[in-house]
């Protein structure tokens, strides 16, 4: 035979579909059957792949939805620690100011304090310069005094000097 007419034949056998046994199966039914089978395994094997990834798609969308509530969950307590916080902070900024005032209170009141003493000090002193001014005029008319008590005194020693006679020389 030549190769001309062995064609047919080697496409015969070429499209033959083996079957179990290893024999070629040449009717058209069980080709398509042959081909069905085929398809229905590459549809198996579709599905197990869209299968696993839907279930990856799942998977990663569970993951997603786990952190996203984790996320949730750590921004309210960071919220809660947050108003947490700040009502430390209002409480102790509270007690800062009314801290502040008292001493500010209390300033006023020293302040009032030292002016009364200021004035009372200016008065002692302006009482103490008159008493001073009273005890300097009194003090000026004793030694005006003494003065004269000293010259009477002097002129009396000096006439018993002279032998109790009064004074010659006037």
């Amino acid at each position: 035979m030549s190769d001309e007419e062995d064609y047919p034949e080697k496409r015969r056998t070429e499209n033959a579909i083996p079957d179990e046994a290893g024999q070629h199966m040449h009717s058209p039914e069980l080709r398509m059957l042959h081909l069905l089978e085929k398809l229905s395994e590459r549809v198996n094997k579709n599905d197990d792949e869209s299968r696993s990834r839907t279930e990856e798609t799942q998977h990663k969308m569970d993951f997603i939805v786990q952190q996203q509530a984790q996320f949730s969950a750590d921004m309210q307590q960071m919220r809660e620690a947050q108003a947490e916080a700040d009502e430390k902070w209002e409480r102790r900024w509270g007690r800062t100011e009314d801290g502040i005032r008292s001493l500010l209170a209390i300033a006023e009141i020293h302040e009032g304090e030292i002016k009364t003493l200021a004035e009372a000090q200016a008065a002692a002193t302006a009482a103490q310069a008159a008493v001073q001014a009273r005890t300097d005029k009194q003090m000026a008319e004793t030694d005006e005094r003494l003065n004269t008590l000293i010259n009477v005194v002097e002129q009396i020693i000096s006439e018993k000097r002279n032998g109790g006679k009064g004074n010659t020389e006037q």
